[in-house]
């Protein structure tokens, strides 16, 4: 494999993280900007709420943003990206020669104090109320970009309407603006989004790995059971439940009514040695982005295994906080779910000792509660590798 393909295969792969991290954005645009040679790039997205800008590669947003929304906001803008032909790259010069547009006000306040003027311009995907758009940028000054640059461009193209199509769909399911999947993710759990008609539309990596198991949880494209038919039938009923309730009040009598019969919380046989996962169905959040009155909403579905316990860096813990050891081991279980007596008979210690270790800890780490204890732990000290308490 060449040099040159070897850079476009990591840009494509920096797409698909973004496309699952959206933190990764800034990463993946300085890959894009790299690779097709421009100043600076722009991702912007328009949704039924308006022009965002996404993220910007190697351009001071702060110092140009009120010049930004501006640009983004403009007739001039709109226009442009109306006449952009979807999933094909093209040179804003091949839509407004380079003389004209440089005598356009919108040239002269907006873009070039911010740098810009030529453009390698894409936009991978257009739904009925969204689009997106990449532009790679250079100052008007420089030659314009050639053939071998918009290839390349090209061949990110269905990639990055992928990317930007699987987005758009976690954005009306996932609940990552409010931090709540990092917050899922620190706790171990497996979670899977379903859409308003029950298939799955994100699963997390926990999630994927208690299904690539197949002992107990099954999953597809087309949705979600257990290996075992009654509670398959349970897991489905309490989905339907859930998604009347995440409709509104114009479902929510009906929800009430199927949730007399139908268990929120599914327990689903494994092989043994394994205990039950624990199955959680709720409506999932969806701001902005809710069901029409009286259509059924988005479900998520959390995933415990009991068997698995989190491992907290204990040395770590104790060299930051000063814990002593006994103090530190306790933190650790009261993090991986244990009451203050569980945790004393599993140190072999009195409940007395183990709530006296209890209130050295809270001082010692400026908590209150045992809720933000745990917060702590899990968001600070969660060990790498999370195996079960049985070695698996």
């Amino acid at each position: 494999m060449t040099a040159g393909a070897q850079v476009i295969l990591r840009t494509v792969q920096r797409i698909y993280d973004a496309a699952m991290e959206p933190e990764e954005w800034p990463h993946c645009l300085d890959a894009v900007r790299d690779l097709v040679g421009g100043s600076h790039a722009v991702f912007t997205t328009n949704t039924a709420d308006g022009v965002q800008l996404a993220t910007c590669s190697r351009m001071d947003v702060q110092r140009h943003g009120d010049r930004c929304d501006k640009i983004l906001h403009s007739d001039f803008w709109a226009e442009q990206m109306r006449r952009f032909p979807t999933g094909t790259a093209r040179t804003q010069s091949s839509l407004v020669a380079v003389p004209d547009y440089e005598r356009t006000d919108f040239y002269q306040q907006l873009i070039r104090p911010i740098g810009g003027g030529l453009a390698a311009v894409a936009v991978p995907w257009r739904g009925p109320t969204s689009w997106s758009a990449i532009r790679v940028c250079r100052p008007l000054h420089e030659r314009d970009f050639g053939p071998e640059e918009m290839n390349r461009l090209q061949m990110l193209v269905p990639h990055l309407a992928k990317a930007g199509k699987l987005n758009h769909r976690l954005a009306s399911v996932d609940p990552r603006a409010t931090g709540a999947l990092a917050a899922i993710d620190a706790l171990g759990l497996g979670l899977i989004l379903l859409d308003r008609h029950g298939r799955p539309a994100y699963r997390n990596e926990r999630a994927e790995t208690i299904i690539a198991a197949r002992d107990g949880l099954l999953a597809d494209a087309y949705g979600i059971a257990t290996t075992l038919p009654a509670q398959t039938r349970a897991l489905h009923q309490a989905i339907a439940a859930a998604m009347l309730l995440a409709g509104g009040p114009d479902t929510a009598d009906d929800a009430l009514t199927r949730t007399a019969a139908a268990m929120l919380r599914i327990p689903v046989s494994r092989r043994p040695p394994n205990g039950p996962l624990i199955l959680t169905v709720v409506p999932a959040p969806t701001p902005g982005h809710g069901a029409a009155p009286g259509e059924p909403g988005a479900v998520a579905v959390l995933i415990s295994d009991p068997d698995r316990r989190s491992r907290i860096d204990t040395a770590g813990l104790a060299s930051t906080y000063g814990l002593t050891r006994r103090e530190s081991d306790l933190a650790a279980l009261i993090a991986d779910g244990f009451g203050p007596a569980e945790a004393a008979e599993s140190l072999g210690i009195s409940i007395g000792t183990a709530r006296h270790y209890l209130k050295q800890v809270f001082e010692k780490t400026e908590t209150h509660r045992q809720a933000e204890l745990v917060r702590l732990l899990l968001h600070s000290f969660l060990a790498p590798d999370t195996g079960a308490a049985n070695g698996r």
